[in-house]
């Protein structure tokens, strides 16, 4: 059984160790778009970083071997499944590593729009600013309160449930909106536009899917209440960008924190962007790692694992 890892996916010498007791294993940290094929070849099981060599048609043609395949990832936008179902490969993802981590850079975004925590470092290096009273520092760098607003969360799997968590120990009411019912504690469920209408943040914690692709839509944005401030850690194909650019140009939105735009919104008043790097903590990394490490041996055993094709 020739086992090829592609890039680290946070498979620590322990990690590896497991491995080799089940197949040869073949370790890589520099595969790309140019060499996954040569690479992957032989392999009969595959540890893929999705982000680096998405899994398509063209590269599973390539691949006669493969049996099993396992990304580094909870999302598998990047993955052809019916490609993979029709190759006959069984195909697993790594569902839950970084809710923490997610959860809490979420949190981490929402304090800093609010409180124009990035642009006040930014012009306090340059200028050494003081925002004193009767000062148009003052006016520039006006915040509010989280305690006592409305955050409506938007998606409430495993890591929208635990920003309504932490939301509501700091004082927050929590409104939510979720495709299918559900029900948590402290937290008023309604339609999404009862939902967009009443919060002064959203935090928006859907997957990307056919049906969420768009749906915060350039009217969804219109529902919002003048002021409120946008969250998201989902991917940006979720939400209208020009849309929203302009909501935050005009001054309809006070804020946006992102976690995935795209250069786009690099002009773009009243805006925190962070490099999709919201999952990146040692304690996910290691969590990573010894999903990926569970899925390998469950296949080897003949009990697969968090599959998805």
């Amino acid at each position: 059984m020739k086992i090829v890892i592609t890039n680290e996916s946070g498979l620590t010498d322990s990690h590896l160790e497991v491995l080799r007791d089940l197949g040869e294993v073949q370790a890589y940290a520099d595969t790309n778009a140019s060499n996954v094929e040569e690479r992957l070849k032989a392999a009969d099981v595959a540890v893929i970083d999705c982000f680096l060599t998405p899994v398509t048609k063209k590269l599973l043609s390539s691949l006669p071997n493969l049996k099993f395949l396992t990304v580094n990832s909870t999302g598998y936008d990047n993955v052809d499944v019916e490609a993979v179902r029709a190759a006959g490969i069984t195909a697993s993802n790594v569902p839950g590593f970084s809710t923490e981590a997610v959860a809490e850079l979420a949190i981490g975004l929402m304090f800093a729009a609010v409180r124009k925590i990035s642009e006040g470092d930014k012009d306090f290096r340059e200028s050494q600013l003081q925002v004193d009273p009767g000062t148009p520092a003052a006016k520039k760098y006006l915040g509010f309160d989280l305690r006592g607003k409305v955050l409506g969360v938007v998606g409430l799997g495993n890591i929208g449930a635990r920003v309504a968590e932490i939301s509501g120990s700091v004082g927050m009411q929590v409104i939510g909106y979720n495709r299918t019912p559900k029900v948590l504690p402290n937290v008023k469920m309604m339609t999404l536009d009862e939902l967009l209408g009443k919060a002064d943040v959203i935090c928006i914690c859907l997957a990307l899917t056919d049906e969420t692709k768009g749906l915060i839509s350039k009217e969804k944005i219109k529902i919002m209440k003048r002021g409120a401030v946008l969250i998201s850690i989902a991917s940006m194909e979720i939400v209208d960008v020009e849309a929203l650019k302009e909501a935050l140009d005009n001054g309809a939105l006070a804020g946006a924190g992102l976690d995935t735009a795209g250069s786009s919104m690099f002009t773009t008043k009243n805006t925190i962007l962070t490099p999709h790097m919201a999952w990146n903590t040692r304690e996910s990394n290691e969590n990573m790692g010894k999903i990926i490490m569970e899925n390998v041996q469950g296949f080897i055993a003949g009990k697969p694992i968090n599959t998805i094709s």
